[in-house]
């Protein structure tokens, strides 16, 4: 128990807990909670759930995937029908950074260098968001978080779905974020897991190619919103 204790950081838990309940969507805040609670053995034992099934050469190959720094200047004069063309606009539509996690928050840095599954779970979010063709408004982010909880097995998801009840009510459109939902949950059923998709490896590619390969729809789900 007390190795429990030794392992959570209670300041920003305490610093972040409020704000998150008042704006569950506020980045910011959740990159400064998840500092608190990476080192817990809770954590530890849900990046290793993200890890079942992968062979150890594979978990090499996607560790040298997420140490490798992702060139975002070369990815903006990607075309605009490649999937690091559409990522590239994906963030500069939204105005994301991609260095936001360091830049709001330099103590997680540590945290993201010290474990590669952290670091690969948070720069992957933004580009399943492209993958699927999902946007970023508090109903859609909804039906993400819960296709990444069936998917990925994501520890930030699975937070998000004990709280449904309350971001359902708080959002509204509760209709939009069932059916979207029930859509998006039986695609991660049917799809692999694109916690292990080599994202970094296609970005030059076609956008509709790359979403064939898992099997999706070739405008992914943007349709559906």
């Amino acid at each position: 128990m007390g190795n429990v204790v030794v392992a959570i950081h209670f300041r920003p838990l305490l610093r972040t807990l409020p704000g998150l309940l008042k704006h569950p969507f506020a980045v910011d805040l959740g990159v400064e909670f998840l500092h608190g609670i990476v080192d817990t053995p809770l954590m530890k034992a849900a990046f290793r759930q993200m890890l079942i099934g992968v062979g150890a050469s594979e978990r090499v190959f996607l560790e040298s995937l997420t140490r490798a720094p992702i060139d975002h200047d070369a990815l903006a004069r990607l075309p605009e029908d490649t999937f690091g063309g559409a990522y590239s606009r994906f963030l500069a539509t939204y105005g994301f950074d991609p260095e936001f996690h360091a830049k709001v928050y330099p103590d997680c840095l540590e945290d993201l260098e010290r474990d590669w599954v952290y670091a690969r779970f948070a720069r992957l979010h933004d580009l399943h968001h492209v993958m699927l063709g999902v946007g970023v408004s508090p109903q859609e982010e909804i039906a993400m978080q819960l296709f990444l909880l069936v998917n990925t097995r994501d520890p930030v998801a699975t937070v998000f779905a004990t709280g449904l009840p309350y971001l359902a009510a708080r959002y509204r459109k509760l209709g939009r974020i069932w059916a979207e939902s029930r859509k998006l949950v039986k695609a991660a059923r049917a799809l692999p897991n694109l916690f292990r998709f080599p994202y970094e490896n296609v970005m030059a590619e076609p956008l509709v190619e790359v979403r064939a390969r898992v099997g999706l729809p070739m405008g992914g789900y943007a349709a559906a919103w």
